[in-house]
């Protein structure tokens, strides 16, 4: 009796702050140690605008692993951490700018992968149209974390964007990567191969001394 009071005091302060198609089955799902655990981090996220539904599916993953409420809790504070880390930077670079949940969320990933938020932003300068963001970003941090150095992946993506490769090419590079390093490749020559395979153009050399890396 006293847990399905709680359960229902949780769910009453829940409801009305947090929005998105995921919280119907967070409610569902998760017991009452973890709802009150985790109702003020998701507050505090839907008033600062943070990706809601990212957060949530990181709450249910706990829940179906079977984690505690008190870890779950740490690790959904320390992702909403990081995505307000990275709405803040690109909000403070671009103000103007319409920035979608899962843009926010590729570029807190990518800066866990090595690639700062300044280099993330640097693809938003090569943006033709307002199409998302979120794949490219994506696959530039996986391009670091497979080892290839941060100014020549952000120079790949940057023209990617440029020339408005389609975001389904796009996503493959990673993959064509992983087959060129399985066969011997340094992660500089299988990216060149990835690039071959998927008929991306290589991007233009650019002058030594000329222009600015990414970031700088």
């Amino acid at each position: 009796m006293r847990s399905r009071l709680a359960l229902g005091v949780v769910l009453g302060l829940l409801v009305p702050h947090v929005a998105g198609a995921q919280s119907a089955e967070l409610l569902s799902r998760a017991d009452a140690e973890t709802l009150a655990r985790v109702t003020p981090l998701l507050q505090a996220a839907a008033r600062d605008s943070l990706p809601l539904r990212a957060l949530e599916s990181k709450v249910l993953e706990g829940v179906t692993k079977g984690v505690p409420a008190d870890r779950i809790g740490n690790v959904v504070s320390g992702l909403a951490d990081e995505f307000r880390a990275a709405r803040a930077a690109l909000r403070d670079q671009l103000p103007d700018a319409a920035l979608r949940d899962g843009e926010i969320v590729a570029v807190a990933t990518a800066a866990r992968q090595g690639v700062g938020v300044e280099v993330s932003r640097s693809l938003w300068a090569s943006r033709a149209g307002d199409g998302s963001l979120e794949v490219p970003v994506t696959v530039l941090g996986e391009l670091v974390r497979r080892g290839v150095p941060v100014a020549r992946a952000a120079e790949v993506m940057a023209h990617v964007v440029g020339t408005s490769v389609p975001l389904p090419v796009a996503a493959q590079i990673p993959g064509k990567i992983d087959g060129a390093v399985g066969a011997g490749a340094s992660p500089g020559t299988a990216l060149a191969s990835a690039l071959r395979a998927l008929n991306i153009p290589n991007p233009p050399n650019r002058p030594q001394g000329k222009g600015r890396r990414p970031g700088g």
